[in-house]
């Protein structure tokens, strides 16, 4: 006697791609789910962000007085003109010397980063060869001048000289995602004294 064979009925081609959909696809309460671990997990992580951003913005403020302060040291032993370069709009920095002992010369307002005049200032090795850059989330907000008041994009410079005397300027470091409340490293001529505080940048331009 013959045996009966039974056979599962043939899937079509589109119940093979309605079923592949259903079990590729995520329902709206899986979606909703993902996005709110997405939220948490952010909440968590740009704290600590911020929280490592501050400390780079603390240690650098605490460096850049002990670099004004060693370059107007330099500038008295070496009896030769200093100077602190700053792109404002790159965020860089160097410290310069004068080639040869002579009179300043007044920057020019229009002096232009990518072509810089010629100058009787070279980069001093003994702080780097090359620019610097800020830490990674931190800016230049902008160098105040008497002479010159604030200055937010562009080179500017701190001059110091063989008599102790230093450019009395305000420099201000802040953190990128901030605009305002920066840290200020004031100059304060003739020793040559930083003093630190917070300062609106914005007040300083009118």
């Amino acid at each position: 006697m013959a045996r009966m064979v039974l056979r599962k009925p043939r899937t079509t081609f589109f119940q093979k791609s309605k079923q592949s959909t259903r079990e590729a696809g995520f329902t709206l309460v899986e979606i909703l789910i993902v996005i709110a671990i997405i939220a948490f997990i952010l909440s968590l992580g740009l704290p600590a962000i911020e929280r490592v951003t501050s400390y780079k913005l603390n240690s650098t403020t605490r460096r850049f007085v002990g670099l004004l302060k060693t370059v107007r040291n330099d500038a008295i032993l070496l009896s030769t003109i200093h100077r602190l370069a700053v792109n404002l709009d790159e965020n860089t920095y160097w410290v310069e010397a004068q080639k040869k002992k002579a009179l300043l010369q007044e920057i020019p307002e229009d002096d232009d980063p990518k072509n810089p005049q010629p100058s009787n200032f070279a980069i001093a090795d003994k702080y780097t060869s090359d620019p610097k850059p800020l830490p990674d989330g931190l800016v230049f907000d902008g160098v105040f001048k008497e002479t010159e008041g604030l200055r937010r994009n562009g080179l500017a410079y701190i001059h110091f000289f063989p008599n102790g005397y230093a450019e009395p300027s305000i420099l201000f470091i802040n953190r990128a995602s901030r605009a305002d409340n920066a840290y200020a490293l004031e100059i304060v001529p003739p020793l040559g004294k930083v003093e630190i505080f917070r300062a609106n940048v914005e007040e300083y331009a009118k």
